[in-house]
């Protein structure tokens, strides 16, 4: 047998993912972040009828995309559906979202900057801006679900209807959190203020009803919680801590695309054994730290910082996350405790936040249990 190497190849060395991309026509980001989504430039998005851009940060590591769609004051999008799952925060602007199965009947809701909503998958919808421009972010898995089908015809153009995720409910999209005690968070259809609603109260009573236990071995005075949105197998979770803290340093898959909801502070990342990358971030910027990446936040702000991260879908089949628990040094290779850490870490902490006139808050014995044992 021989082989004609001079043929054309059909094969590309782009994923279905990028090749679908080049056709959408819009800019698309890479790098490790984006400074302020509220201004990132946009371009004509024809598909969508309105304006937008791609992000696909080097962290994503092509498990999930983000892309911002920015809606004319007394807009609206062209109705789409598709199987890939989304989760969308309101990042500017006030609007509404009709959702609708093949042949049903059209279901409105209203949203604000701060909200947070799922569009079930291949549920056909469209968005409407108010009187002044929207500008919504949204995490999808379409990365994972072109490399799977590699046709955009199926993906886009599917009559199957997944009752078990829409089904036509009363007030689906109303703000109506569940615990969810396996998943050790929440579960509801819509947030209408994530910023409103994600307090260390609100945390603390849904914790003392019992359906969930925080972690506190990531931060100092630190709280967090899970939520997921219309059984999606992609969920979020918000995270914050206080004024002068920061976070030990940790690292896990590709995916966990972060968005700063307030305050002011910046992150190391890095691989083991190289140089740290120093991203400094402040309210709506986004950034995702590499694949098996340490990466350690900070806040250097007068307040306490929080911020949102989307998680790529079927997390659990990444490597560096348990499910149940993080692996920590001593007992794993994915988190480094503050005794452990460079001090050089904790010094360059110090030196930014003098620069804002303030002092850091870590008690020196979190740093003092090597020299104890």
């Amino acid at each position: 047998m021989s082989l004609d190497l001079t043929k054309d190849s059909a094969y590309s060395d782009k994923t279905p993912y990028e090749v679908w991309q080049e056709t959408e026509g819009v800019p698309v980001y890479r790098g490790l972040a984006i400074d302020d989504l509220t201004t990132v430039a946009v371009g004509p998005w024809k598909r969508k009828g309105a304006s937008g851009a791609f992000i696909n940060l080097l962290g994503s590591g092509r498990s999930c995309d983000s892309y911002v769609c920015e809606i004319p004051a007394q807009g609206q999008t062209l109705p789409e559906r598709y199987l890939f799952e989304e989760l969308i925060y309101v990042v500017k602007g006030r609007g509404a979202t009709s959702v609708w199965a093949e042949g049903g009947r059209k279901q409105t809701f209203e949203w604000q900057q701060g909200s947070v909503f799922a569009i079930p998958p291949n549920v056909w919808h469209e968005h409407y801006a108010m009187s002044a421009p929207a500008r919504l972010v949204s995490c999808t898995s379409a990365p994972l679900y072109m490399q799977l089908f590699n046709n955009d015809n199926f993906i886009f153009n599917c009559d199957y209807k997944f009752l078990d995720r829409y089904a036509e409910e009363e007030n689906y999209f109303v703000e109506s959190p569940q615990l969810l005690r396996g998943f050790k968070g929440i579960e509801t259809n819509f947030i209408a203020d994530v910023r409103q609603w994600f307090t260390r109260e609100n945390v603390y009573a849904l914790e003392a009803k019992g359906g969930f236990r925080q972690s506190r071995d990531r931060a100092h005075d630190a709280f967090s919680m899970r939520v997921r949105f219309a059984k999606t197998m992609m969920f979020l979770h918000l995270s914050g801590w206080s004024v002068g803290t920061y976070k030990k340093a940790h690292r896990h898959g590709p995916g966990f695309n972060i968005v700063i909801l307030d305050g002011e502070g910046f992150s190391f990342m890095w691989e083991k054994g190289k140089k740290p990358e120093r991203i400094d971030w402040h309210e709506w910027s986004m950034f995702v730290p590499p694949a098996m990446w340490f990466h350690e936040h900070f806040n250097t702000s007068v307040r306490p910082v929080r911020f949102l991260a989307f998680h790529p879908p079927g997390m659990l089949a990444y490597p560096g996350w348990s499910g149940e628990g993080e692996h920590f040094i001593g007992k794993g290779p994915n988190q480094i405790e503050y005794e452990d850490e460079d001090p050089e870490i904790r010094k360059t902490f110090e030196y930014e936040l003098a620069k804002n006139g303030l002092v850091s808050r870590m008690p020196r014995e979190l740093y003092e249990n090597r020299k104890a044992s």
